[in-house]
């Protein structure tokens, strides 16, 4: 995932932590094609919101007017009992990572 995404080594727990998650969420034959979701939870996940790993989102921040309503950023996971998405910025004048819901990915 990190090779595909040409990001550095430094990801490799982004990249641990988001491949986790998407196992988790899909079907093991070791289960008879259960996912390890639904053998915990009881019913299948939703997997409507999985994303390609390394792809750019842009984040809608809610800025002044004139400011730029879309900021450049890195998808590179999911947070833990958050929902949203976790982001890499490519814009230097802000927190380099943080989680927002209101992203839309160019995959």
């Amino acid at each position: 995932m990190i090779i595909r995404a040409r990001l550095s080594k430094s990801f490799w727990g982004e990249a641990i932590s988001a491949t986790t998650y998407v196992i988790s969420k899909s079907p093991s034959v070791a289960i008879r094609f259960k996912t390890p979701y639904e053998m915990w939870i009881g019913h299948k996940p939703n997997v409507d919101h999985i994303k390609v790993f390394g792809c750019i989102a842009y984040f809608h921040s809610k800025q002044g007017k004139l400011d730029p309503r879309a900021i450049r950023c890195l998808f590179i996971g999911y947070p833990n009992k958050v929902n949203g998405y976790k982001l890499w910025s490519l814009n230097p004048n802000m927190p380099k990572t943080f989680v927002s819901r209101d992203v839309t990915f160019d995959e």
